[in-house]
């Protein structure tokens, strides 16, 4: 009974503005996907060199390159925020980061990459071209597809040793609803998006895969 009072005792001292502004930021979709891309990278590809040429190449145009962009908005007044709160002003970066996408794509097609890692790059495109046009009616959580969309293909890879890794979903969807970036719909929609058309793109691409 005493730690169950002291964890609600803990809870109540929680800065819950700041906590949710630090879970936004540690979980902001470049931030996962260049974590998950080098983990990938470097656990699928056979040789030091692919390792190294798959996981500079995911990470630099999946997350470097769109967010470097991100901040010369920002330095040029284009945007006010990293994470830019106004659905009118995500076009231009999410064309950026769709295009940077689309170039790694080929590059890890030149370089014939792991096949997984090759579909996950394509699904980083494909998701990125989905919200782009959901963008242009509705707010959708970049946040919450850049998340679910990761941890499915992580999902794929390790089997059900990930699904703890999906309670992190629910904790990023709170940080995004608390700090009014998001509807609850909006957050749902971006995790069914990053799931869903994650899962059916690598299961299409594993189909192709071992019947060639």
């Amino acid at each position: 009974m005493r730690y169950a009072e002291r964890f609600c005792e803990f809870l109540n001292n929680v800065d819950r503005q700041k906590t949710a502004e630090l879970i936004s930021i540690i979980f902001a979709p470049q931030i996962v996907s260049a974590f998950c891309f080098a983990f990938i990278s470097f656990y699928l590809e056979p040789n030091v060199k692919m390792k190294i040429i798959s996981a500079f190449t995911t990470i630099s145009f999946t997350s470097i390159f769109p967010t470097a962009f991100v901040y010369y908005l920002i330095y040029k007044g284009r945007i006010e925020h990293p994470f830019v709160p106004i659905r009118e002003q995500r076009t231009i970066p999410y064309l950026f980061a769709l295009l940077s996408a689309l170039i790694g794509f080929f590059i890890l097609l030149y370089f014939k990459s792991h096949w997984l890692i090759i579909i996950s790059q394509w699904c980083y495109v494909s998701n990125t071209f989905i919200i782009l046009l959901i963008n242009s009616r509705w707010k959708i959580s970049a946040h919450s597809a850049g998340l679910s969309g990761p941890l499915t293909v992580l999902a794929w890879i390790f089997g059900y040793k990930v699904l703890p890794l999906f309670l992190l979903i629910p904790l990023v969807g709170w940080s995004r609803l608390y700090l009014k970036a998001h509807s609850f719909w909006q957050v749902v929609g971006g995790t069914m998006l990053g799931i869903f058309s994650t899962s059916f793109q690598i299961y299409l691409a594993s189909k192709i895969s071992m019947a060639s």
